[in-house]
């Protein structure tokens, strides 16, 4: 293809004055992507990086997305620009992980950070490997996201990258509290939050507060989990980075609900929507509302909270993963089913929480779960009462009968070893044993002693032949 010509055409991929104005940067690496040296081009490629980054911080994923396709369909046309190639599949992974896409946000991430090994970014690639371990926790694979966050590690540590280790202890804490090892989960925390006080990183040290929450509101020590949520709040407000405030939001009220403060849980969730809703954020408004639909729950409101089951669903259904909070929302159903008296349809939708858990990690939950099926239980007894009894009573007539047959039941079977003159049979020790002895040891059969005619007459010959005549002959005998 001509160059002229292929200007014209990787022009028209940019889509037009619209997109030119949106990102001029993208038009002019259009036109200068061919016979340009590899230093310019990963100039170019900075920066139309920076101006997609610009526009991802406005919220406008739909832009975002758009520059970083267009921008890596015409880099992937050469080898040059390794570094930014990567940058911008990190951010297109970023955009795919908002929307939910969390498998191809993965992928991306992976390409991303063997891109950024090549190019000798260690510390962006160590960082990128750090968002593929969480990628695959939320994917479900704990096991897959353990080996890599633990290969974040070692990284760090052998090239003395200290944010990326701190980060690294406060994933593996998170795996390790799932599970229920809470004891290495805080030792890892205090690591890294020792980490972030020499690094004076604000962002780092609320990430290590609130994970120390988690896991002392999963250790029954809520107050002191409150406190670490309070802290961890407050720094990200003063930060004023709405993602991070939503991280709070998302693990704050349930740390309110387990303490029974569930209109302030009520509250903060509330808060939390008008956050997602404005920022496009389907994964974390599904969580929000998981929160929200408790503090519902707790506090009688069950037709709000059903209202709200059913718009969780419906965002689960826009994007994968999550499969944890997937199952939480069918117990939450099952509660809000229960509470407004439909026990059928709760028990339903509890054996569905139940399949799809591995465990149940809470004792509360339990004792709920086994309340709410003896409730589904007695309401269905009540109404088939008659039907149940009567198949109740075959039912026992027929295991009575059943026990008394096989009470009965004791055979013999297979060959007997007989000896051909005696008649005496050889048992399973090796012993030969009278005839009756044995048949009377293996059966249920008595006997009962006499003399047959023939052994009369050979006995008794004195005895009158009318005698001798009442001992029958059985027809076989007759016949032989």
């Amino acid at each position: 293809m001509a160059i002229a010509a292929c200007i014209v055409y990787l022009a028209s991929l940019i889509g037009g004055d619209n997109m030119i104005n949106k990102c001029p940067s993208l038009a002019i690496l259009a036109k200068e992507l061919h016979g340009e040296s590899g230093e310019r081009l990963q100039e170019l490629a900075d920066t139309v990086y920076e101006s997609a980054l610009d526009i991802y911080r406005t919220d406008n994923i739909s832009d975002t997305e758009d520059i970083c396709t267009k921008a890596l369909n015409l880099l992937n046309q050469v080898q040059e620009a390794a570094k930014g190639k990567a940058f911008l599949n990190r951010l297109l992974a970023n955009v795919y992980h908002k929307q939910g896409k969390l498998k191809e946000s993965l992928e991306l991430n992976h390409t991303a950070a063997e891109q950024l090994l090549a190019a000798g970014e260690i510390k962006a690639a160590t960082s990128v490997y750090g968002n593929c371990g969480a990628l695959l926790f939320y994917l479900g694979d704990r096991a897959g996201s353990y080996r890599k966050q633990l290969m974040v590690l070692s990284i760090s540590e052998e090239n003395d990258l200290k944010y990326e280790k701190a980060r690294a202890l406060i994933n593996i804490s998170v795996i390790l509290e799932g599970r229920r090892e809470f004891s290495e989960a805080l030792n890892k925390l205090e690591q890294a939050g020792i980490i972030f006080r020499e690094l004076s990183d604000e962002r780092g040290l609320a990430y290590s507060f609130a994970a120390i929450a988690d896991i002392k509101k999963e250790t029954g020590d809520i107050e002191e989990s409150l406190i670490y949520h309070r802290k961890a709040m407050t720094i990200r407000k003063e930060m004023g980075n709405e993602r991070e405030i939503l991280l709070s939001f998302i693990n704050f009220p349930s740390a309110l609900i387990k303490a029974k403060k569930p209109e302030e849980a009520e509250k903060l969730c509330r808060e939390a929507l008008e956050i997602t809703d404005s920022s496009h954020w389907p994964t974390m408004k599904a969580l929000v509302l998981i929160n929200l639909i408790e503090a519902l729950l707790d506090q009688g409101l069950a037709e709000q909270a059903a209202q709200k089951i059913r718009e969780t669903r419906k965002l689960f259904s826009t994007f994968a993963g999550h499969d944890d909070n997937r199952v939480e929302l069918k117990f939450l159903e099952a509660r809000a089913f229960h509470a407004m008296g439909k026990n059928d349809k709760a028990y339903l939708v509890l054996c569905e929480y139940v399949e799809g858990m591995e465990q149940i990690r809470s004792e509360s939950r339990e004792e709920e779960i086994s309340r709410l099926k003896i409730a589904a239980e007695v309401e269905t007894s009540l109404r088939e009462k008659e039907t149940i009894a009567q198949k109740n009573l075959e039912l026992s007539k027929t295991n009575d009968q059943l026990r008394e047959a096989l009470a009965k039941v004791k055979t013999l079977s297979g060959m007997l070893p007989i000896c051909g003159s005696c008649k005496r049979i050889r048992n399973d020790e090796g012993y030969w044993q009278q005839l009756e002895s044995y048949i009377s040891r293996h059966s249920n059969a008595e006997f009962t002693h006499g003399l047959c005619s023939d052994c009369m007459k050979k006995l008794y010959p004195e005895l009158p032949d009318d005698l001798l005549n009442k001992a029958k002959e059985t027809p076989d005998e007759k016949h032989n």
